[in-house]
């Protein structure tokens, strides 16, 4: 069956909602069944019947995973099985990701629909890398909200602020393969060790 029939099946509601789950995802690599109610209405009528969404996105080649245990729809490279559209991070903003990556796995029991974490959680795991001395409250604010744009997460307050909480939402467990994490955590951990050294001959010269 292909898109023409679905299309000509769709009441003029289902097209208008087709169109801007399309469109979302395109924006936003992921839809997170939990995160309000407009995606929560696009997840539903995208699980319900997938098909259509996998005929039209298969023409740019690209395909889409419904994920029902977590809640979160991701669209797929198909050139790539495992991971989900790409994006160029900075290093800072890769090192970001990862930190927030490994701070939802080690709280991923958690019966919440989605974990809430301080700015302070997130400093702490930065210092792990070296790097949270490196990173000021502006870039910290930018790579947050890039990592927002694809419902990665959102951040309530702003950074600074006593109150300032960050909600992670189930889809960052696919933002990172699992390998490609641990790769990246040793070389980031080298370079700063490097880093580190190269300070310290200067210091004794």
């Amino acid at each position: 069956m292909g898109i023409e029939s679905y299309w000509q099946d769709y009441t003029s509601s289902e097209k208008e909602m087709f169109a801007k789950a399309c469109r979302k995802l395109l924006k936003h690599t992921f839809i997170v069944r939990e995160k309000d109610d407009e995606n929560k209405k696009m997840y539903y009528f995208i699980a319900k019947k997938q098909e259509p969404f996998s005929e039209y996105f298969g023409f740019i080649g690209f395909d889409i995973v419904v994920d029902r245990e977590n809640g979160v729809i991701m669209l797929r490279n198909l050139g790539d099985l495992i991971k989900s559209n790409h994006i160029t991070l900075k290093k800072v903003e890769s090192i970001i990701l990862c930190c927030l990556w490994t701070l939802y796995t080690d709280k991923i029991h958690s019966l919440k629909k989605y974990i809430t974490i301080s700015v302070s959680d997130l400093r702490f795991e930065l210092e792990k890398y070296n790097v949270n001395d490196k990173i000021d409250k502006t870039t910290l604010s930018n790579a947050l909200n890039l990592l927002s744009k694809f419902n990665l997460l959102d951040v309530n307050g702003k950074i600074g602020d006593i109150d300032c909480t960050i909600y992670l939402y189930p889809s960052l467990q696919f933002a990172l393969d699992l390998d490609e994490f641990k790769n990246f955590a040793k070389q980031s951990k080298d370079k700063m060790k490097q880093i580190d050294n190269i300070g310290d001959d200067d210091e004794n010269k």
